[in-house]
């Protein structure tokens, strides 16, 4: 008797979770967009990118200044070989450094600004596994922090933002998968962290 009674409350249950599961056309299509099969091309588009940047970053200038004029043809070629459209303004800008040891002393400024991370907030990215996205100064996945920085978000809209990431705002990458679990107070020291950058 009570199975009776029980099958189709069961049925009816069954048949409501379907139709809260399915949700609309727009969701579904935004759903497709950010995970689907958009964002297989977002992220190969994102991965050439990344690896044209790579291939056309300039020489170290402390190796192109110590081994004088040879070095700095290399170096120029090596920018015309990866494609850059900038060879000449790579092979003008090699050639100041060799000659000139001032031209050669501002590229290794760059490098100097790069901060080393505190302990306390090295030790939450590795907790919480945002390094394996995310590097302080290098794209991996997701943008730098320093990239993360210069977007001048606050504390609050970056805890937001790792609780309800929002791809929209950082196409050309893989869209984040939401970090509810990270307390608001770790991601509070390492949004302070990042502002700093």
């Amino acid at each position: 008797m009570t199975l009776k009674k029980s099958t189709p409350l069961a049925l009816i249950a069954l048949a409501v979770s379907f139709f809260i599961g399915c949700s609309s056309q727009e969701d579904k299509d935004k759903y497709d967009h950010y995970y689907g099969s958009g964002s297989k091309s977002r992220e190969e588009t994102a991965l050439v990118a990344l690896q044209n940047e790579r291939r056309n970053q300039p020489a170290p200038a402390p190796a192109a200044a110590a081994s004088g004029q040879g070095a700095a043809a290399p170096a120029a070629g090596d920018s015309a070989s990866a494609g850059s459209g900038d060879a000449a303004i790579g092979q003008g800008g090699a050639a100041a450094a060799a000659t000139n040891p001032d031209a050669a002393a501002a590229p290794t400024a760059a490098p100097a600004k790069r901060k080393p991370v505190p302990a306390d907030v090295s030790a939450l990215l590795n907790k919480h596994a945002c390094l394996a996205c995310h590097q302080p100064y290098d794209k991996v996945i997701g943008p730098a922090y320093a990239e993360v920085a210069k977007k001048k978000y606050t504390s609050d809209q970056i805890v937001e933002l790792v609780h309800n990431p929002k791809p929209e705002h950082w196409p050309g990458y893989p869209p984040m998968a939401p970090m509810a679990h990270v307390p608001k107070g770790d991601i509070v020291v390492i949004a302070n962290w990042i502002n700093s950058l």
